[in-house]
């Protein structure tokens, strides 16, 4: 089977300082707010603009890979000391 690609056309413009904007349709449906980072990728005469995501937004991702399995202890101590020095940061911006 073919998946099939979406594209999407939008014209932008170039400033002196070589910046872009990114219609504000595109950055809504993406989630691209002020201070998200970018990969810009250079592929022929093509740039490519991948979103990178957040820390934050990654948690459970691997939930099916450790389907029925427990974490080590370590591993639970480690995790909840991500998620108290995330919380904290949030508080502080």
């Amino acid at each position: 089977m073919i998946s099939k690609v979406e594209y999407e056309v939008e014209t932008v413009t170039v400033t002196t300082k070589g910046q872009i904007t990114i219609p504000a349709d595109l950055r809504r449906r993406l989630k691209i707010a002020q201070g998200t980072k970018l990969i810009v990728i250079h592929e022929g005469k093509a740039l490519k603009m991948i979103p990178i995501p957040k820390l934050s937004q990654l948690a459970g991702i691997d939930k099916d890979v450790f389907k029925g399995r427990k974490p080590s202890e370590e591993l639970a101590k480690t995790r909840k000391e991500w998620t108290q020095e995330f919380e904290n940061r949030l508080k502080e911006n």
